[in-house]
C-alpha cells in the first residue's frame, strides 16, 4: 500500500492510498466514500481486490480523514460539489496512471450519489453502489424520519452557526463536517427532490449523461438506505444508465445483520465480497 496526496481541481491536497497487485489484471477500482467516513474503512476490501489483481485506490474528501490539512472552519464554504471535484481529481489521476485499464467505481452511500455531481463519469466503465439512495427522508422508516428531521432541520443550523462546523460524531454520524457539507446533506435529505434539487441551482450536474452499467445494492436492514429509496435512485436519477438492482437480506447469507456498513467489514469477505467479483468479472 502506497500513501500520497494529489491536488484537487483547486489544488487542495487530497490523501490517496494505492493498493498494488502482484500481477495486474488491467482493471482499476476507485472507492468513493460515504459522508464523514474516512478511507481507511475501505482498506480491507481494497486489499482483497488488489489480491485479485486490481489496481485499487481509496481517498478522503477534503476535511475528512487524512485530507484534513486545513482548519475545518476555514472550509465552511466547501460542500458536496467540492467533494465531487476531489473525486474527479482522483478519478482523472488514476485513469492517466493506468490509461489502458478498465476503470470501475465502488460508491458507498453518498459516494454512489456523487457520480453525477461532476463529469467524473467519463473515466469509468462500470459502477457498483452500496447503500446509495434517493435521500428524501419521507422514504425512510418513521423513527428515521423523526431523527433525520430533528437533526438536519434544527441541529445542523444551530451547531454550524455556533461552532462554525457540524460535529457529526456527537450524533453518531462519523467525522465532523464543514458547514456547507452539512447543509448540503440537509438539502439532500429534507428536499423532496433530494440530489436532483441541486440541478435547479447554479451548479451543473451530470446524472442524465451517465449511461454505463451500474449495480445498485440495497440491504434489508439498512436504515440509511431503505429499498424504496434505492429503487427511486435507479429509476429517477440514473435513468439513462444500464441499471441493475440487487437487494440483500441478511438471512439469505446466514447473517444476523448487515446494515449500512457491514458489507465492507472483513468478517464478510467470503460471504458478501464475491458479489463485487461477479459484477466486475474479476
Amino acid at each position: 500500500m502506497k500513501s500520497f496526496s494529489i491536488p484537487s481541481t483547486d489544488n487542495y491536497p487530497i490523501s490517496v492510498h494505492e493498493f498494488v497487485p502482484k500481477s495486474s489484471n488491467q482493471k482499476t477500482v476507485v472507492f468513493a466514500p460515504a459522508v464523514a467516513v474516512p478511507q481507511k474503512f475501505y482498506f480491507n476490501t481494497a486489499e482483497y481486490l488488489a489480491e485479485k489483481g486490481c489496481n485499487v485506490f481509496t481517498f478522503d474528501y477534503r476535511s475528512i480523514g487524512s485530507s484534513n490539512s486545513k482548519n475545518i472552519r476555514s472550509l465552511k464554504n466547501h460542500g458536496f460539489f467540492s467533494w465531487a471535484m476531489d473525486f474527479k481529481a482522483v478519478s482523472k489521476y488514476v485513469k492517466e496512471k493506468f490509461p489502458d485499464n478498465t476503470q470501475f467505481m465502488i460508491g458507498h452511500s453518498y459516494g454512489g450519489n456523487s457520480v453525477g455531481f461532476s463529469d467524473a463519469f467519463q473515466y469509468y466503465d462500470k459502477y457498483l453502489t452500496i447503500g446509495s439512495q434517493f435521500g428524501f427522508y419521507k422514504h425512510f422508516t418513521p423513527k428515521m424520519r423523526f431523527l433525520i428531521y430533528l437533526n438536519f432541520k434544527f441541529f445542523v443550523p444551530i451547531t454550524t452557526a455556533i461552532l462554525g462546523y457540524y460535529p457529526s460524531k456527537w450524533f453518531g454520524l462519523g467525522r465532523s463536517l464543514t458547514t456547507k457539507a452539512a447543509k448540503d446533506w440537509a438539502t439532500f435529505l429534507l428536499h423532496p427532490d433530494s440530489m436532483l434539487h441541486f440541478t435547479k441551482g447554479s451548479s451543473d450536474t451530470f446524472y442524465q449523461e451517465i449511461k454505463e452499467s451500474m449495480l445498485l445494492i440495497s440491504i434489508d436492514d439498512d436504515l440509511f438506505a431503505p429499498k424504496k429509496s434505492v429503487d427511486i435512485l435507479a429509476d429517477r436519477v440514473y435513468s439513462n444508465a444500464e441499471t441493475t438492482r440487487k437487494h440483500l437480506k441478511p438471512s439469505d447469507f446466514s447473517l444476523k445483520t448487515i446494515g449500512h456498513f457491514d458489507f465492507f467489514r472483513k468478517k464478510n469477505q467470503d460471504i458478501l465480497w464475491p458479489i463485487i467479483d461477479e459484477w466486475f468479472q474479476l
